[in-house]
């Protein structure tokens, strides 16, 4: 063995500390160091974690960070450490190449718990495709919509109820990705956004959106305001998860913008969204997810007796607490739920 060479965990435990330049009194030790959160995989905090602290305090008397986060360890299919003698691991650029960096990074964070393991599966890696792709399709069609003017957003009771409550659920979805990170549930974090931009923004708003926008303009307040404003704050409420694909789309987004209305040069450097709760509208909520669940049981009735998707089918609604709204929402009910006409019945439980 070549006595030059630094036993491997050793070198580590003086990485904290001694890449600022120390032993000397440097500015970069001054400023890094101590840092605060220290992340690895739990298979190792004894050999490396425990030895960066000793080390931290024998050199320079205080510890190199005050928190440790441990992930889970990334396994193959089958639930086995992937190892090269065992041949079972995945190589980068291939996986890359395939999937896309943005993907990847889904499909290791989706979902997981700290100090979970994961099995890395096609079907994780193909749905962080299909949720890059889903997401890519949604900007398109905002920045396609984008009017000459540079549009201008009033957050209010003038509102479409669908246009107050997508910006309801923006802001709760903000609220509690915002506190997840911060207690570190980073799985979770990006299910619920996630869950939020594929289910609830992309599903449903852009799909009401369209019909609004292809109906002209009838006297009602144009989405396209509020498409802007859902959409560039889900890129930089994913930017941490999906840096590349929101960069590009925020980019994009920004050029169409006639006024520049977003003066940062980079979605790295724009400030993390932050939960309006003036903007939360619990009537607004009840009153879309009342909407929701009629087209949901119209198309599972439809898929139950298999009616053919092109078929429109007569539906009668019973409703009492939301007879109004649905009968508001009735042209988005059949367009959607491919039912016409539909009948509203009052006074059945």
């Amino acid at each position: 063995q070549d006595p030059d060479v630094l036993d491997t965990w050793f070198s580590s435990a003086l990485w904290t500390h001694s890449t600022m330049g120390w032993p000397e009194d440097t500015e970069e030790l001054n400023y890094f160091y101590p840092t605060s959160v220290m992340e690895t995989g739990y298979d190792i905090l004894f050999f490396w974690v425990a030895r960066m602290i000793m080390m931290g305090l024998e050199d320079t008397g205080e510890i190199p960070f005050d928190t440790v986060y441990l992930h889970g360890l990334v396994r193959d299919e089958r639930g086995e450490k992937m190892s090269k003698v065992r041949g079972n691991v995945l190589n980068p650029i291939v996986t890359l190449e395939k999937y896309g960096t943005d993907a990847l990074r889904m499909a290791l964070s989706t979902g997981t718990a700290p100090g979970n393991d994961i099995k890395m599966t096609e079907t994780r890696l193909e749905a962080g495709r299909h949720f890059a792709n889903k997401l890519w399709n949604a900007a398109r069609f905002v920045i396609r919509s984008i009017e000459s003017e540079s549009p201008h957003i009033t957050i209010g009771k003038t509102l479409p109820v669908e246009d107050r409550w997508i910006l309801s659920r923006l802001n709760r979805t903000i609220s509690g990705v915002t506190a997840l990170m911060e207690g570190f549930q980073f799985g979770e974090a990006q299910r619920q956004a996630h869950d939020f931009i594929w289910g609830e923004f992309c599903d449903w708003y852009i799909e009401i959106t369209k019909l609004r926008l292809q109906a002209g303009d009838n006297g009602s307040q144009s989405p396209i305001p509020v498409l802007i404003n859902v959409l560039e704050k889900s890129l930089r409420l994913l930017h941490p998860y999906m840096p590349f694909v929101t960069e590009g789309l925020w980019q994009n987004l920004k050029a169409r913008l006639p006024l520049n209305t977003y003066s940062t040069e980079s979605i790295m450097i724009a400030p993390y969204p932050v939960a309006d709760d003036g903007a939360v509208d619990p009537e607004a909520e009840e009153i879309m997810e009342s909407i929701i669940d009629i087209i949901r049981s119209i198309r599972n009735a439809r898929a139950q007796h298999n009616v053919a998707a092109s078929r429109w089918i007569e539906a009668q609604i019973y409703a009492d607490k939301f007879a109004t709204a649905v009968s508001t929402h009735s042209d988005t009910i059949q367009a959607l739920a491919r039912a016409k006409p539909i009948t509203l019945i009052k006074g059945r439980n």
